[in-house]
């Protein structure tokens, strides 16, 4: 029979008491600062990359709807009853009208194809465009005259900024009639217009390639009517609500369409950042169970240290497994002693560089410092991780240690 008493309190002997050998103890503290150092890189890697993904995430909320409705077939469709229907619903709190297509830039001497963006006036009551605007203002509402505001990748590329002056012209394909030989420029339709604002959202695919205007001018550009759009996005009332609401507009408007929220609609990005996080988890935590095999050694050791104690224990009753898992026992404490130290030292390096920031980025990175988010959810899988291969490690060469032992003896 184990006592469990008798087990912890003889573990907890082997584990602080000075051994016989110096080896001995030199191993140990080895194999627990391995654990430590182990366990709190993982902890590291993993704070700061989902700093990354945090920060991913936050320029994606910036620029995309909470919910997004689309055509699954085609391009454009007519709003005309979709927007009634939706207005029915208590959770929508706005809806903006976009049409967005490919067309092409020239300012000075220099051209580059974009995504140009029509939008509506209700398109700032879904976004906080402003706070997106590094130069300039958000305007395309005010003049009499055609206005846009472009991505800070867009305007870096052309040399353009902020400009009631010079007009920027742009092409954009005609969806109707027929392309002559002899004129191929006429397969093209020409706009100007003048640029408010420079935007900056942090991801290359908006910042250097996404103009914004009034949709009103793109749907003539594009010889659309008044009700054509790309898409609807919407804002809610109360974003807790997000899969209800989803679930909802989803039955209202059909199987024709689809009705998206914001990691939907990049879910090819989310899906590599997911299959990313699992590969540097699996990798760190191969590192860390070569670590957590030093205990191996350090058991190994101490089980040959220890034969005159073992057969004193078994003189005074204790069984083979009573034996056994005082030294499993011992293997295990050493992993839980290393995984909390670990994660303990892990919290207070991300903690320190959250708050002091004293790794630093390169520079003309996008941050300064290196984000770090610290997720308990990830240390509660790494504890269980450590003791699960802890416990592993330490059962397996000790029960066939012992179980060794047993059979020289007999023979």
């Amino acid at each position: 029979m184990i006592n469990p008493k008798f087990t912890l309190f003889v573990a907890f002997r082997y584990l602080f008491s000075k051994k016989k050998q110096n080896a001995v103890n030199l191993i140990s503290i080895i194999s627990v600062f391995g654990v430590v150092v182990s366990t709190a890189a993982l902890v590291c890697v993993m704070s700061v990359f989902n700093g990354f993904v945090d920060m991913i995430v936050d320029s994606f909320t910036s620029f995309e709807p909470e919910i997004k409705i689309t055509a699954k077939q085609g391009k454009v469709f007519d709003c005309t009853e979709m927007l009634s229907q939706i207005a029915e619903n208590e959770n929508v709190a706005e809806v903006s009208q976009v049409l967005a297509d490919n067309a092409l830039i020239g300012y000075a001497g220099n051209q580059t194809p974009v995504i140009l963006k029509g939008v509506d006036e209700n398109y700032q009551k879904v976004f906080a465009v402003d706070t997106l605007m590094i130069s300039g203002d958000f305007r395309l509402f005010d003049f009499d005259f055609d206005i846009a505001v472009i991505g800070c990748g867009l305007s870096y590329m052309l040399g353009l900024g902020v400009d009631y002056v010079t007009p920027v012209a742009i092409y954009a394909p005609r969806r109707e009639g027929k392309i002559s030989i002899v004129r191929p420029d006429a397969a093209f339709k020409k706009g100007e217009f003048y640029v408010s604002g420079v935007f900056a959202v942090g991801q290359a695919q908006y910042d250097d390639n996404t103009l914004i205007m009034p949709i009103d001018f793109v749907r003539q550009m594009y010889d659309y009517d008044t009700l054509t759009v790309s898409s609807l996005e919407l804002k809610l009332l109360n974003i807790n609500k997000l899969n209800q609401t989803e679930k909802q507009l989803q039955k209202l408007v059909g199987e024709k369409f689809s009705v998206e929220n914001r990691t939907e609609q990049q879910k090819d990005y989310f899906k590599i950042i997911k299959i990313e996080r699992f590969l540097v988890f699996l990798i760190l935590t191969f590192i860390l169970f070569i670590a957590i095999c030093n205990i191996i050694s350090s058991l190994s050791m101490l089980l040959i240290e220890k034969k005159d104690d073992i057969l004193t224990f078994k003189n005074l009753g204790a069984n083979d497994k009573a034996v056994k898992w005082i030294f499993i026992t011992e293997g295990w404490l050493m992993s839980l002693i290393g995984s909390l130290s670990g994660i303990i030292l892990g919290v207070l390096v991300c903690l320190t560089q959250k708050y002091f920031g004293f790794l630093k980025m390169d520079l003309g990175a996008y941050l300064e410092n290196y984000p770090v988010s610290i997720q308990f959810f990830d240390i509660f899988i790494v504890l269980i991780i450590v003791l699960i291969i802890g416990f592993l490690t330490a059962f397996y060469p000790v029960k066939y240690f012992l179980k060794a032992e047993k059979t020289i003896d007999k023979s």
